[in-house]
């Protein structure tokens, strides 16, 4: 049996979004901006011109940095769906998946080294936990294609 879907509902998932924002908005902000000066997703966009030279580690903080520009859009993109209780179909479930595939590599990191250093990492905990159960609650018991069976 389904829940009705109320005034209170919207309310509590609109909260709970907005609280695992801002308590997380330190490690969006550091996941998308990278260290000042990279800029990874205007980079990758060719905005801003590429360094010439990039090692390894610049490399990976690179791709790390543009997998967190997906990852917070696609976050956001479910938040909304959630909050206003949008039927899932193949589109956002593919999303789903492609926002599972670039959040996961920047919580772990952020989890792992981020609360090595001062604990700042751990911030990230409640928009990680939410992501989860946003990827559980599209895929499990909501209808596919809910508009074509009408």
């Amino acid at each position: 049996m389904e829940k009705e879907y109320t005034n209170t509902t919207f309310v509590k998932r609109f909260l709970i979004c907005l609280g695992s924002l801002i308590i997380g908005s330190p490690c969006f902000f550091i996941g998308i901006v990278g260290d000042g000066k990279a800029f990874p997703v205007l980079r990758f966009l060719r905005i801003l011109p590429m360094p010439e030279y990039m090692d390894n580690s610049d490399i990976f903080y690179f791709t790390l940095g543009v997998m967190a520009f997906f990852a917070t859009v696609i976050l956001l993109i479910m938040m909304f769906g959630w909050i206003f209780n949008v039927s899932s179909n193949r589109f956002l479930k593919v999303l789903v998946v492609i926002g599972c595939c670039c959040g996961l590599p920047n919580a772990f990191v952020c989890l792992t080294i981020g609360s090595m250093l001062m604990g700042v990492g751990l911030l990230i905990l409640p928009a990680t936990l939410l992501a989860c159960y946003l990827a559980v609650w599209y895929f499990k018991s909501r209808p596919d294609d809910v508009i074509d069976q009408y």
